[in-house]
């Protein structure tokens, strides 16, 4: 657990802001490529990815603060301060999600192409995020007696290593959707396979995490996630049905009447 990774003089670099802004980069340059892929050219997605990054940060922010207000009930400036974690990844989709959309209507991109440009570099950044967080010592998981236990500063015995399991499952997951980038044709289906692949892979990982229970001792995390794999499931299976319409009108054969040699009808 290393909260500050290194110091130059009197200014201090934590180890949690370090692997956001490493994880945004990657992020960045992952979507430039699948930019390309798609059509689109990359240099005209700069302010794109700053309101992408901002626009995930406050709503990452805001879903903390509202599901644990009573670390911050020093003062707004509390709030403000994100050095030591604190960013609810569920926020931070809907954040991203939202300014996705505004950006593609203002634009006037395909929406469904846009949310396929960002899929894999979103799951590499949270892969590198999660990096930070163990660094950090922030979204600790259970304690363990297994040799793999780490300690945090937030609390006692040694704890399951959750931001490391996290990191190798959003790893495995950025594989997969760089291998489905060239062979799933339909526009938003591979974002659809991000959205269900990691709320599967949170909810069942979110067991190994220390958190609160909200419902049926089910996490906020593991309820969210289950939302997101049913929605998920759903909008993959809305659009696999052809649009009303498209249907090939069927043919009625119908006999032609014979020629005689002339080209007269008999």
């Amino acid at each position: 657990m290393h909260p500050v990774i290194f110091r130059i003089g009197n200014v201090e670099f934590f180890s949690y802001g370090l692997m956001l802004g490493l994880g945004y980069v990657a992020g960045v340059l992952v979507a430039s490529w699948m930019a390309r892929k798609r059509g689109i050219d990359p240099d005209s997605l700069f302010w794109f990815f700053i309101l992408l990054l901002g626009a995930g940060v406050v709503g990452g922010r805001i879903a903390y603060v509202a599901l644990y207000p009573w670390y911050y009930q020093d003062g707004l400036l509390s709030a403000l301060n994100i050095r030591d974690g604190g960013l609810s990844m569920h926020g931070v989709l809907a954040g991203g999600i939202a300014a996705v959309a505004a950006y593609a209507k203002t634009k006037r991109i395909p929406l469904s192409r846009l949310m396929d440009v960002i899929a894999p570099g979103v799951i590499i950044g949270q892969s590198i995020g999660r990096i930070g967080c163990y660094l950090n010592g922030c979204c600790y998981g259970t304690p363990t007696a297994g040799t793999w236990g780490c300690m945090t500063r937030y609390a006692p015995l040694l704890r399951h290593p959750y931001q490391l399991y996290e990191s190798g499952a959003d790893f495995l997951i950025f594989l997969g959707l760089i291998w489905l980038s060239s062979r799933i044709k339909k526009e938003g289906a591979l974002f659809l396979a991000y959205l269900g692949s990691y709320s599967f892979a949170r909810f069942f990982l979110e067991f190994f995490r220390d958190n609160e229970s909200y419902l049926f001792g089910l996490s906020y995390g593991q309820i969210a996630s289950a939302a997101l794999v049913v929605l998920s499931l759903v909008l993959a299976f809305i659009g696999r049905r052809p649009a009303r319409g498209a249907e090939k009108p069927e043919t009625v054969a119908q006999e032609l009447p014979e020629r005689d040699r002339d080209g007269q009808v008999v």
